[in-house]
């Protein structure tokens, strides 16, 4: 009996000098919003003037599109990027008109991406793994790509995909699946993140702590707009509850001690798709300098 109480204290103690040593496996994630994705942006912008790295990423919608300058460790990419929201070859009534989007991808991920700024693919490939949200119109499910280890094409297919809003975005097609935008699926993928490892992760929001979700309205319209793809209009009709959801379960976790919640300070003023510059930019230097007050708290919880 002795002999086996002190294998079980040897045990016990050997898993306490375990934990106590285990690196925490700190994860980023990025929800979408649109043009309020511009105070991800500031962030963003702010970790890497700060150096602060993480385990992995994951990001959806516009939490992709700007996480993929974080991710390639781009200073001011994004601002720079914002600077051409007001440029007629950026997105419009005109292009959705004539092409069925309101943004146009092929400017954005062509000409912006590999000729006026053009993308570090090197550097992300060095990068941690970025995990990019879809959504898969033909099953209703959120499917997820680490963008690292794609091709060109590829990456720029999922993260069109990703970015791509209901309604003002046409499918896209990708190896014979068609996706949408990732937040309808999953608005914050903070549960893919734990389930590849992660046992902190830190949360970029861009909506106020307090906000709740309204349900959809029109839902006539959505059904009849997505008759051919019947689970991307129930996705939207269920999105509401699963946001609120994912918001009730963060919460508990941040009381745990296992996420970091960075909200906005108050409501972002800006359009879903804000085309006035001056004022997403205003969004991301107010994010710059609200991250001066939170990074070392949250430098030291990273590291407990």
């Amino acid at each position: 009996m002795v002999h086996i109480y002190l294998i079980e204290r040897v045990n016990s103690i050997i898993d306490l000098i375990e934990k106590l040593t285990m690196k925490n496996k700190v994860a980023l994630v990025l929800e979408g919003g649109g043009s309020r994705g511009m105070f991800t942006a500031g962030i963003l912008e702010s970790f890497l003037m700060h150096n602060i790295n993480f385990d992995s990423v994951f990001g959806i919608s516009a939490g992709a599109l700007y996480g993929a300058s974080f991710a390639s460790k781009q200073l001011e990419r994004n601002k720079k990027l914002n600077a051409y929201n007001e440029d007629e070859r950026y997105g419009g009534f005109k292009h959705l008109l004539l092409n069925g989007s309101y943004i146009s991808w092929d400017f954005i991920m062509g000409d912006i991406a590999h000729r006026l700024l053009p993308y570090d693919y090197d550097t992300l490939r060095t990068s941690p793994d970025f995990h990019v949200g879809v959504s898969n119109c033909n099953t209703g499910k959120a499917e997820f790509f680490v963008i690292n280890k794609l091709d060109k094409p590829d990456i720029v297919s999922i993260l069109t995909a990703s970015g791509s809003l209901p309604f003002v975005s046409p499918i896209v097609k990708y190896k014979g699946e068609e996706y949408l935008d990732g937040g309808l699926t999953n608005s914050i993928p903070y549960d893919v993140a734990f389930e590849n490892g992660a046992n902190k992760i830190v949360v970029v929001l861009t909506r106020p702590e307090g906000y709740v979700k309204s349900d959809m309205k029109f839902t006539s319209f959505s059904k009849w707009f997505y008759r051919k793809h019947p689970h991307v209009h129930t996705n939207l009709v269920n999105r509401a509850q699963q946001y609120n959801e994912s918001i009730i379960k963060l919460r508990e976790l941040e009381q745990q001690g296992k996420a970091f919640l960075i909200y906005p300070e108050k409501e972002l003023n800006v359009g879903r798709i804000e085309r006035k510059v001056h004022k997403t930019e205003a969004i991301y230097h107010e994010a710059i300098e609200f991250s001066d007050r939170f990074i070392p708290e949250m430098k030291q919880w990273m590291e407990k």
